[in-house]
């Protein structure tokens, strides 16, 4: 714990990603902010005799701690009393196996929830079906979220039970029927985001633990704030923005919160006039989130071409273009900040229009808009959101966990080179954030980043090799480039004075170390307000 009146760090090397003072020797921390950044003998002159403490940090490199520009931290959360669909367990068989021992260790469960169910990573290739899941537990309801967070799949009691029928039709997504006519178990889109808004959610009263555990596995990973992508995505948003400010008030976060909303949710705040008043130095109230199109890997990204793996079909769109451009000059009429999720290029060409109509060629006034992922994205697209000002986070980790069957399945190799196009973004000057989408991937920066300037494949090779960047420029996309994402760069994501003390000690200086070794760096500390929240 920091304590004293003033404290100064040093290190053998700072990383600032201040252009003022790029590198430095010492920082000074009062009152959870820093002070000032420069050498030791600088610093010793200007803080006051007797009130200062200084701890040297031996080993390692400091850098501002790190920023997640998008997850669901409340899901992860919550994750950790529900099944994990590894693809460890291989085959179908041994998933459900592993799945029915879950069952039997939580009798006392009324739903059992899984997650991150990957179909194409399975030796069986597979969507589960009500069937898989019946043999799973056939009298409690059982639900599997899709890894992409875009579809699920139902029991035959949690199907009636959410009211998924064969003659529900729900515009801009899908119920799938099995050969006998029935809801096969797979739901996509707006149907599977409608069913998963009546799946229970944890007791209101174990909310704030599971927070702060799950916010201390992303201090374990370096970050010192997260945003929490889509409050109302799940059942109990009420439930949940009670359960976050409860830790914020109770100096409780370890590390900021800044937090999405989704319309339903954002129109109540703005309605009750709620939205935009300060809660706490570590809890913000964000911007609101939505979505143009779903996933690749769910075939329900809307592509201007069609998939390689489906003749003529390019995809559905959850939102036509139209209610794009109405939500976002709507929500920036108000001054609040737009978040949408795209991933095909054309589903990416309706936000940028969307964008440019709202702003008609003038700068744009609000700052942490965002577009979500932008997996496709070209080059004219990328210019033009530079011209808009709108900061693009891209899911880097898609190279490495899904480049291949990307490349060999859903879009093949020209367009899966090019998928998270941080190299383009570098070239025309755009600045760039990255993310893992937890609970998709496991919180994680450091993976995030090697994957970013190396893009190798889980097989090994190298895709898209012109669109690799330099570890300084990953670096900056999860510090001083993912602030932008938060509205909140005068704070965060830099050492400087003024700042927040967030801070992050690495091993190893990935500016330094081979490319190849950037995935090996760890974290030692991290330090959120002046704060040592996590320790190796």
């Amino acid at each position: 714990m920091l304590t004293n009146d003033y404290v100064i760090i040093t290190c053998p090397r700072i990383l600032t990603m201040d252009d003022a003072l790029p590198v430095a020797d010492a920082v000074c921390i009062s009152g959870g902010r820093i002070h000032a950044v420069g050498t030791l003998e600088e610093l010793r002159a200007f803080v006051p005799r007797g009130h200062c403490e200084e701890r040297r940090f031996g080993k390692g490199v400091l850098v501002p701690g790190f920023i997640d520009s998008h997850s669901h931290l409340s899901l992860v959360a919550q994750c950790c009393s529900q099944f994990f669909c590894d693809t460890s367990y291989g085959t179908m068989a041994g998933l459900l196996d592993a799945f029915r021992n879950f069952a039997r260790e939580h009798p006392a469960d009324e739903w059992l929830i899984g997650y991150c169910y990957d179909d194409t990573g399975m030796k069986d290739g597979r969507h589960l079906t009500r069937h898989d899941l019946d043999s799973v537990c056939s009298d409690r309801p059982v639900f599997v979220c899709h890894i992409s967070s875009h579809m699920g799949y139902g029991n035959t009691m949690a199907l009636k039970k959410l009211g998924i029928t064969a003659g529900l039709s729900i515009e801009g997504g899908e119920v799938v029927l099995g050969a006998d006519g029935l809801p096969g178990g797979l739901i996509t889109e707006k149907a599977y985001f409608q069913a998963f808004l009546n799946v229970p959610s944890c007791p209101e009263d174990q909310l704030p633990d599971l927070l702060e555990q799950a916010i201390a596995v992303y201090n374990s990973q370096g970050f010192t704030m997260f945003q929490d992508g889509a409050v109302g995505f799940a059942k109990g948003a009420h439930a949940l923005m009670r359960a976050y400010n409860k830790l914020a008030r109770e100096g409780r976060m370890n590390a900021r919160g800044y937090l999405h909303f989704l319309p339903e949710v954002m129109d109540e705040m703005l309605e009750m006039g709620t939205w935009g008043m300060p809660v706490t130095d570590h809890l913000f109230y964000g911007g609101v989130k939505s979505f143009a199109d779903g996933s690749i890997q769910a075939l329900t990204a809307v592509l201007g071409s069609p998939y390689s793996c489906r003749d003529g079909f390019c995809g559905d769109l959850v939102y036509t273009p139209e209610q794009i451009a109405s939500l976002i000059d709507r929500y920036h009429s108000q001054g609040v900040p737009v978040a949408i999720h795209a991933n095909g290029d054309a589903a990416i060409e309706f936000v940028v229009q969307g964008f440019e109509n709202t702003l008609g060629g003038k700068p744009n006034p609000v700052k942490g808009d965002m577009i979500i992922h932008a997996q496709m994205a070209s080059d004219e697209q990328l210019a033009r959101l530079k011209a808009c000002g709108v900061t693009p986070t891209f899911f880097g980790r898609h190279v490495h966990v899904w480049g291949e069957r990307h490349a060999n399945i859903f879009i093949g190799e020209e367009r899966a080179s090019r998928i998270s196009p941080c190299g383009s973004c570098v070239r025309i000057g755009l600045p760039f954030a990255l993310h893992v989408d937890s609970p998709v991937q496991p919180v994680d920066a450091i993976r995030s980043m090697h994957t970013a300037v190396n893009r190798t494949t889980a097989a090994g090779r190298v895709l898209g090799p012109d669109q690799r960047i330099s570890a300084l420029d990953a670096l900056k996309a999860y510090t001083v480039n993912a602030a932008k994402c938060t509205a909140r760069e005068d704070l965060v994501g830099s050492i400087a004075p003024g700042r927040y003390a967030d801070l992050t000690l690495l091993s190893d200086d990935p500016l330094a170390v081979d490319p190849g070794a950037i995935g090996s760096i760890q974290v030692l500390k991290t330090i959120s307000g002046g704060r040592i929240v996590y320790e190796r």
